[in-house]
């Protein structure tokens, strides 16, 4: 079987030139991020083994204080809008009377 280096010669392959010349590095480099994939995935296998049940604590802390936090700032806007609303219809009235 010729590949393409050996049709273009060997040259091609010496100046990086050619696509195919350069696919074993390639596949190198992608057996590398898959390698890097899967022990990412080992590593949150163990974690949540280890850890999982105050990690679910953790996560429902954080998790409830930031909702208590939006509603707070939504709040704060609503209040915020309202004074506005009401300097407006002061400023509005006829005269200051």
């Amino acid at each position: 079987m010729t590949n393409q280096c050996e049709l273009e010669g060997i040259s091609k392959c010496d100046s990086m030139e050619g696509e195919a010349c350069d696919m074993p590095e390639k596949l190198l480099a992608l057996a590398d991020e898959a390698w890097n994939e899967v022990m990412k995935e080992k590593i949150k296998t163990a974690i949540q083994k280890s850890c999982g049940v105050k990690m679910d604590k953790l996560a429902n802390l954080v998790a409830e204080t930031n909702k208590a936090k939006w509603a707070h700032e939504i709040q704060g806007k609503v209040n915020c809008d309202a004074y506005k609303q009401s300097l407006l219809a002061l400023f509005r009235e006829d005269n200051g009377k």
